[in-house]
């Protein structure tokens, strides 16, 4: 028997408590998630016992906690049910610190929250045998949490989400081919695309190339000896969002990161594509570099995000961006 990486599963489901596992079914099978990536993180706990014996003869270690590490992709879609219900992989972007809110009859948006500091989610990975009745091989994790970055490798490409996950690692089972779930109501709107829509940097409307936002999260286990696997669950200690951008520059007049950096400006970015939008009340530019994008001049920027700080009032103050489903009204 051999099982087949490219038929792989991933399902996640968000806890009802913080790192206790929950059960999955092919209900909680509704992300098309991409591009998986398991690897197991156990760390022995003295890993250089050995004897005192006057040779280099080496002792059983013993195995300390036990967790893992995976990451996976999905693409910006719109939610199926209406603009103002959360998208399906809005419960990945969840359990990466984002805290959702319904704007009835208009949107949905998600803000970077210390209330969402704990929205943990169990996740299986699924491997599937190549039989004609296939079997699984199932790795289970749960008091998942981790980092996303929202990006566009150019104009015309798929918005993609990047996601870093880790959580506590029970180990792996096999599954019957019975037990393997079935994708079930997934989402069905096509992704956004980096086209078609504006750019609005520092009050102007400018060609933006390509983009790469990050959350920036710092994500630890927190560790317990009470527990079988010497993790509680993960959680968020930091956050520190950051964003890479490239633009065709403009002349000086209109935009300057030069003047921008040297007097630490800060100015809101508005990215719009499709149904979505990544609303930034107050950027400030950390450097900049030029290159050559299909023959023009190019700034390459890396981008501060700041605490909102009542710059927009539609968002909470602690949040330094919003990424916004439809409208707030």
């Amino acid at each position: 028997m051999a099982f087949n990486i490219v038929k792989t599963e991933m399902i996640a489901k968000r806890e009802s408590i913080a790192g206790v596992p929950e059960t999955i079914t092919s209900s909680d099978f509704d992300v098309r998630m991409r591009e998986p990536e398991f690897t197991p993180d156990i760390q022995g706990g003295d890993e250089d016992s050995k004897y005192v014996t006057g040779d280099y003869g080496e002792d059983i270690a013993i195995s300390g906690i036990k967790g893992a590490t995976f990451t996976t992709m999905t693409k910006v879609a719109s939610a199926d049910a209406g603009l103002d219900s959360p998208p399906k992989w809005g419960k990945l972007a969840e359990s990466c610190g984002l805290v959702g809110t319904s704007y009835a009859g208009f949107g949905y948006g998600y803000e970077p929250l210390q209330s969402g500091d704990k929205q943990t989610s169990t996740f299986h990975k699924i491997g599937i045998s190549d039989d004609g009745t296939p079997v699984g091989l199932q790795s289970s994790t749960a008091g998942v949490m981790g980092n996303m970055t929202i990006s566009a490798e150019g104009v015309g490409s798929p918005l993609k989400v990047n996601y870093d996950f880790k959580g506590k690692f029970s180990g792996i089972t096999d599954l019957d081919n019975a037990s393997i779930p079935s994708l079930t109501s997934p989402d069905t709107t096509v992704g956004a695309k980096f086209m078609n829509g504006t750019a609005t940097i520092w009050g102007q409307e400018l060609c933006v190339q390509s983009f790469s936002l990050s959350l920036g999260n710092t994500v630890e286990y927190l560790q317990c000896p009470s527990e079988a696997t010497g993790i509680l669950t993960s959680t968020i200690v930091n956050r520190q969002p950051r964003m890479e951008m490239t633009l065709i520059a403009p002349p000086a007049s209109t935009f300057n990161p030069f003047t921008e950096i040297t007097t630490e400006q800060e100015q809101a970015i508005l990215l719009t594509f499709g149904d979505w939008s990544i609303e930034i009340p107050r950027a400030q530019i950390l450097s900049y570099g030029e290159s050559d994008a299909n023959g023009k001049l190019a700034y390459d920027l890396t981008i501060k995000l700041n605490r909102n700080s009542g710059a927009d009032a539609t968002m909470q103050d602690e949040s330094t961006f919003r990424l916004l489903q439809g409208a707030i009204a």
